[in-house]
């Protein structure tokens, strides 16, 4: 008996092993083929803007595309069903590819300017973008290779562009993340590497928000949330009337199940929230009618959710939406006008950080808030609100941006360069950032589903590059994993498809635009 408890695990493992292994080295020749097709399109791409032979660009297209089908199908009889569920289809990956090359091709000013730029960024994207299959087969030699290959594309492209009379736009550098943009696509919709692992390359934790109870009945959710997520967040277990509905009464399980979960995982944990004034608080905190009253009520609460988890939980929302909401008719100071404010003054949000600090010294303390994401009165409010904490001398460590795109505010959607400068204004007050809830909701964007669905994938690549450009951006913590479980439909009934998974648990092109930033994040990564 001894020997077959040794044995029997020790074969499984090799099992396990050979079949990561086979999948591994799928996506490895996949990246391959998408390595050199950015070299073939970007030459195409480059003869089009010459002659505007639309034919020609076409007929080139589908030459590219019949080797790269041919070679995922070569490399998919090796590597089976889970080489090709790991992946894009190769046409669609190739469509892709083609038009990041076309907007690249736009950044010149002139088709002259273009076409040197495409030119010169050919073998440059190649050696990229083939990086991820070194990282697929040995990481230890990964990060190796990177530096060297990584400082060789620089200097390429930095002193040949600057020869090009054409370098004042877009700058040498900027012509360095276009190549790293355009090979991140190439590779992230190739590769098998999962968010978790990608983000752990960058350093960048990826998070889900989640109700214990949904992942608990899907097996599936269950073996997702662990390959892709290295960050977890209460969704709802964690708010004030779910945890201590009433003043004696604490409810711990499910958010016990979600910070053991996350310990037994690897992962970190992120808390929300402990104070939201707006949602889900219970009728005694409501109801209270003296200041002393709900100052009791707010320091037991403090004391015993975050003292429980106390070393345990890395971050807490200690206050969620402190502003009035977007819809809501506007207050004096801008605040919400909840029982908060109203008995205890503006003082409550440094009063709220305070009694989290004393609770658990070594947590990181956020205020999260809507729509400050993109700029104007609501960002600056905010803005206002943190500097006047900061020069109290609250004990505040960063602030969350939910980033609901398209909802909060509705049907705002940002580019990468004005989130960016936002995460920017942020940290350069000394904070941590963080994007705390996203989701990108295609309710009210115009077209066909398929063409909102590309354009989700250019929002989700475009997001997380701009945090990745902001070295005080901490982490990307989207409201859910599956648009079977999203928010928006609960709370609001859409009919919406805002996440990375589909409701069949099927990647969708925004799953591989977030691993398409990430992986470009890796490339330009500054060398150790």
């Amino acid at each position: 008996m001894r020997i077959v408890k040794i044995v029997v695990p020790f074969s499984l493992a090799l099992l396990v092993s050979s079949s990561e292994a086979s999948v591994a080295d799928c996506a490895a020749q996949k990246v391959e083929a998408m390595a050199r097709a950015c070299t073939h399109l970007l030459g195409a791409e480059a003869r089009f803007l010459s002659n505007r032979n639309e034919a020609g660009l076409e007929r080139r297209h589908a030459l590219v595309d019949g080797r790269v089908d041919d070679a995922w199908a070569s490399a998919e009889a090796g590597g089976g069903p889970a080489c090709v569920d790991a992946t894009e289809r190769s046409g669609v990956a190739v469509q892709r590819l083609a038009n990041a090359i076309a907007r690249v091709g736009a950044l010149a000013p002139g088709p002259v300017c273009g076409r040197k730029l495409l030119r010169l960024l050919r073998s440059p994207c190649r050696q990229a973008a083939a990086l991820e299959a070194v990282a697929l087969r040995d990481p230890s030699e990964a990060e190796v290779e990177r530096a060297r290959v990584i400082s060789r594309i620089r200097r390429r492209i930095l002193s040949r562009w600057s020869a090009s009379g054409c370098a004042g736009s877009p700058t040498g550098e900027e012509a360095v993340r276009a190549a790293f943009r355009v090979a991140g696509v190439a590779a992230g919709n190739a590769t098998s590497r999962t968010f978790r692992d990608l983000g752990d390359a960058v350093g960048l934790p990826i998070g889900v928000a989640i109700e214990p109870h949904e992942v608990s009945a899907s097996e599936v959710y269950r073996q997702r949330l662990e390959h892709e997520s290295s960050s977890l967040t209460a969704e709802n277990v964690m708010k004030w009337g779910a945890i201590h509905p009433a003043p004696q009464t604490w409810n711990f399980g499910p958010a016990d199940a979600i910070v053991n979960r996350a310990e037994a995982s690897g992962a970190r944990v992120r808390g929300h929230t402990l104070v939201w004034g707006a949602l889900q608080l219970p009728a005694y905190v409501r109801n209270a009618s003296t200041a002393a009253e709900l100052e009791i009520y707010l320091a037991d609460h403090i004391a015993g959710v975050v003292g429980r988890y106390a070393g345990r939980v890395e971050q807490w929302d200690v206050l969620n939406e402190p502003l009035s909401g977007i819809l809501d008719p506007p207050t004096s100071d801008g605040l919400d006008d909840n029982v908060f404010r109203r008995l205890l003054g503006p003082g409550y949000i440094e009063l709220a950080l305070d009694l989290a600090r004393a609770a658990d010294p070594s947590a990181k303390l956020y205020v999260n808030e809507n729509g400050v994401h993109v700029p104007g009165p609501r960002q600056e409010r905010f803005f206002q609100l943190i500097q006047a904490l900061i020069q109290a001398g609250a004990p505040i460590d960063g602030v969350g941006f939910q980033a609901h795109v398209g909802i909060a505010p509705p049907a705002v959607y940002t580019d990468w360069s004005t989130l960016e400068a936002s995460i920017r204004r942020f940290a350069d007050l000394g904070l941590d950032v963080e994007l705390t809830e996203l989701d990108v909701s295609l309710v009210f964007r115009p077209g066909s589903l398929a063409t909102r669905l590309e354009q989700q994938e250019r929002d989700y690549r475009d997001i997380f590059e701009a945090c990745l450009r902001v070295s005080g951006c901490r982490g990307v913590t989207m409201w859910g994993l599956s648009d079977q479980y999203t928010w928006l439909r609960s709370f609001f009934g859409f009919d919406d498809y805002p996440l990375p998974f589909g409701d069949a648990w099927e990647r969708k092109p925004a799953y591989f635009g977030v691993r398409a930033a990430l992986f470009a994040g890796w490339l330009g990564q500054p060398e150790s």
